[in-house]
């Protein structure tokens, strides 16, 4: 397994400095998700649910959604970067939910569980180039 190491620069999301174990980025990205089938959990679906992510790391997303989905739930997870290159596939386990205040919207944090090593090097280019070009327009 590859050992993906964060930036050395603290590279903001383009407003504040960063100090989480991976870069992440806040650049709404088009997710599908669905939640694991298994033989304890009532909303298991074989539908796949589309959510912005709020925003990505190698090491997971956050996204809001409009089920309230329990800690320790895992999803399957289809993270498309372009419409023109096949979507990232792993699982993520929901790490922390946040009701929104005021709404019947929560937010979902989920770690990446199974992810493939090529698919964490698209997603760090992907993070990488994103700052790259925040960096960019601040400068």
């Amino acid at each position: 397994m590859m050992k993906l190491q964060s930036n050395q620069i603290n590279v903001p999301m383009c407003d504040g400095a960063e100090k989480r174990k991976y870069q992440r980025v806040e650049k709404p990205i088009i997710i599908r998700f669905r939640i694991r089938p298994n033989n304890d959990q009532e909303m298991a679906s074989s539908e796949w649910d589309m959510v912005g992510v709020n925003d990505l790391s190698v090491g997971g997303l956050f996204f809001n959604s409009s089920y309230n989905i329990q800690n320790g739930t895992v999803l399957e997870l289809k993270i498309g970067f372009s419409t023109s290159s096949t979507p990232v596939m792993c699982t993520g386990m929901v790490t922390r939910v946040k009701k929104q205040p005021h709404t019947s919207i929560f937010g979902i944090a989920a770690a990446f569980m199974d992810i493939e090593e090529r698919e964490k090097v698209l997603i760090n280019r992907y993070v990488n180039e994103t700052l790259l070009s925040c960096l960019t327009r601040i400068n």
